[in-house]
């Protein structure tokens, strides 16, 4: 079977379950409540610059609990579909079936940051009436957040597969904390590079440090001195990707589905 149609089927299988609500939900309600939000905190300086701040933060600290409930709910179905038994005896090879699985979770999250983008730069132009407004920034943003989350569709699906849907939501609880503590404070400024859960957060700040009114205050010495960190952050972000996901896909190839799955 093609790596499309392992897609495409996968794709069927979230049909009237729970996922297709978090899906289409959580992009819309979420760029809805910011803007909410900020047309009652309207300040004439860096009024952009602290939205862009807030949108990103809340989204990248918020995408570890996200994602574990996202992958929870996948395993979770499977083991009520069969206890597993379609994914362990199907015609498609585990390994194929499972980088099928973590496609599909990378595909729906990106396609949600990226509207969930889009509608707040709708709302920022026409419900904020902002001025001058960034859209190449934001987008970068959006892809960004993407990027440093990736390592997390790894470690969650294993760990959905391994030890069940609560385990899972019990680790992106904890990587909510340390997204929030070590992603989006100064306690992290030395550390993040090397703590997978914040790397959303911190990749997701840098296209905010090319706004002409944070170039003009920060000046161009220290913007010049956060471009290693964004290189150094991007490779960990993707080899980390690549390096849980093949230990996952081998672990998956060897499962024998004895593992309860809570």
């Amino acid at each position: 079977m093609s790596f499309l149609r392992v897609l495409f089927s996968e794709w069927i299988k979230t049909k009237r379950t729970a996922i297709r609500w978090v899906m289409w939900i959580a992009p819309i309600i979420y760029p809805l409540f910011m803007v909410w939000y900020f047309s009652h905190y309207h300040t004439p300086v860096f009024w952009q610059v602290k939205i862009y701040r807030g949108f990103f933060e809340v989204l990248a600290v918020s995408l570890p609990i996200i994602l574990s409930l996202l992958t929870g709910l996948m395993s979770y179905q499977e083991e009520k579909a069969g206890n597993f038994m379609n994914v362990l005896s199907g015609p498609i090879s585990r390994i194929q079936w499972y980088v099928g699985k973590l496609t599909l979770l990378v595909l729906i999250a990106f396609a949600d940051i990226l509207l969930a983008t889009i509608l707040m730069l709708i709302g920022m132009k026409y419900v904020l009436q902002a001025a001058h407004i960034h859209y190449d920034l934001f987008l970068q943003g959006a892809v960004l957040s993407m990027v440093g989350s990736l390592i997390l569709f790894s470690i969650h699906l294993f760990i959905s597969f391994a030890f069940g849907m609560g385990a899972s939501i019990a680790v992106g609880s904890g990587g909510f904390l340390i997204s929030a503590i070590i992603g989006a404070t100064s306690l992290g400024d030395h550390i993040w590079s090397y703590i997978p859960w914040a790397w959303a957060v911190r990749l997701s700040q840098f296209p905010m440090l090319m706004m002409p009114e944070v170039k003009q205050a920060l000046g161009t010495q220290l913007l010049h001195s956060d471009s290693p960190s964004l290189r150094e952050g991007t490779v960990y972000a993707f080899v980390g990707f690549i390096i849980v996901t093949i230990i996952g896909s081998i672990w998956f190839h060897r499962w024998e589905g004895n593992k309860p799955h809570e």
